[in-house]
Formats: C-alpha cells, structure tokens, sequence
C-alpha cells in the first residue's frame, strides 16, 4: 500500500481557511508544510498525531511578530530530525518583508522523518528554500545548494518535497534534477496560483513558468497520481502517492 503526500507552502496564516479544509479532505498520511506559523500548528494538524516544527524566521512587519518555518505532519507513526544548512536551531532571525533576500534574513532547515505504514517504512523530507528575486540564481542559493546537498547525501534512499524558490530549468533547480528524479509532471508550468499570490495580478507574466516546488525521489522510491492543486495558497499543492521501490 502507498504512503499519500501533500506537500505545501500556506503564507504564514493568510490562507488558512482554504489549507485546513483541503488537507483534511485529501487526509494524506504525511503532510509537508512550508512557512507555517508556529501558533497554527494545532489547526492544521488537529488530525495528524505526529508532528515536528521548526523555526525559520520572525515577521516583524507583522502584528504579533509571528514565527514561522517548516513542519511535518504525520497519521502513521514517525520520528523526525532537522539539519540546519544556514542558521542555526538556537536563534530565530528577524525579517523585514525587504530582506528576504538577505542570507541572514532566515534560518534554512531540512526536515527529515521516518515513517511506519503497513510495515514498511518511508523517509520523507522537505525544505523551504533560499528566496531570490524573480527566481534568479545567486550566491547564497548556491552556496546553501551546496549544503542541502551534501546533507541529502548522508542518506541512502528518499522523497524530498518543498518549495525550492528556484524554477525548474534554472542552475538551481537542475542541481537537484540532475541528482535525482522530478516527479512533477512536465505539462505543468508552473506552481505559483496566480489567482492568490500577491504578485499574480501585478505580474503575471513573470509568474506563468516558475515551477518552483518539487517532489524529487531516490531510485528506491516511485512516486505516483501526482498532481497540483491550485485554490489553497499562494503556491499549488502538491499530492502524490509513494510507494519503496526496493
């Protein structure tokens, strides 16, 4: 039998009213989420037993300086741990909407877990990448790929989901292409839900080929039935079914 997984950046609390109502619907066994506030954990997760958070930034020009970063949720049972490939777990960054370009802007964390269903088990993991603007390559996406990529490296067989803030076609994204498979399928052109992200009516056309989340698997994993869901966030789901190939 499969594992189910959604994997899916929800903007902090904005889109919370369509995120909740959709992830309890597709009820996955694991959901990954990118720039989850820590405060909404229980909303989001209130079905989901096994959970583990952590922190990528403060918002400061927000009221309530809410905290938000990275989560995994899971129905089956797990364990998790977390690799911090630019800040550090013993500080949280405080960010201006302005220097989210700023290496320094937010901590960068991969999430992994190990997950039991039916007997087998599954290794999940999720990012929520450096930001650039406009999808342009730069230094410090560079240098953190280098580092993302040399934790992936410590294990043998995975899924890796998450928003990647680099479009599929671009040095960044191809780091990762090249190294492992991309599931979304190609008729796909983008991840971005032009209808919801805050840049969709003001630029859409920058926005129409930024495919910009992924779900990328080891030979050991075969992933299936995938597809992106739009009328969620300001970024498409993604759901798909994995099954051990080995």
């Amino acid at each position: 039998m499969s594992l189910q997984l959604i994997s899916i950046n929800v903007e902090r609390s904005k889109h919370l009213d369509l995120a909740v109502p959709f992830v309890e619907s597709e009820a996955a066994d694991v959901v990954c989420v990118q720039e989850i506030v820590e405060a909404d954990i229980p909303l989001l997760g209130r079905s989901y037993p096994h959970h583990v958070f952590a922190p990528m930034q403060r918002r400061i020009d927000e009221e309530g300086k809410p905290v938000s970063g990275v989560a995994i949720f899971s129905r089956v049972p797990s364990t998790f741990g977390s690799h911090y490939y630019a800040g550090s777990p013993d500080s949280v960054p405080e960010s201006y909407q302005d220097a989210l370009n700023k290496a320094e802007a937010s901590n960068r964390i991969l999430l992994v877990a190990e997950c039991e269903k039916n007997g087998t088990r599954y290794r999940i993991a999720t990012t929520h990448f450096t930001w650039s603007p406009r999808g342009e390559a730069t230094k410090d996406q560079q240098a953190d790929m280098e580092k993302l990529l040399a934790l992936l490296a410590e294990y043998d067989e995975f899924a890796l989901c998450g928003d990647f803030n680099a479009p599929r076609g671009g040095v960044i994204f191809a780091q990762l292409a090249e190294r492992y498979k991309d599931n979304i399928p190609p008729h796909y052109a983008t991840s971005i839900d032009l209808e919801l992200h805050r840049a969709g009516k003001l630029r859409p056309h920058e926005l129409v080929d930024k495919m910009v989340d992924g779900l990328f698997t080891t030979p050991g994993y075969v992933a299936s039935n995938v597809r992106l869901v739009s009328g969620v966030s300001d970024h498409c789901a993604i759901v798909a079914s994995l099954l051990k190939s080995t």
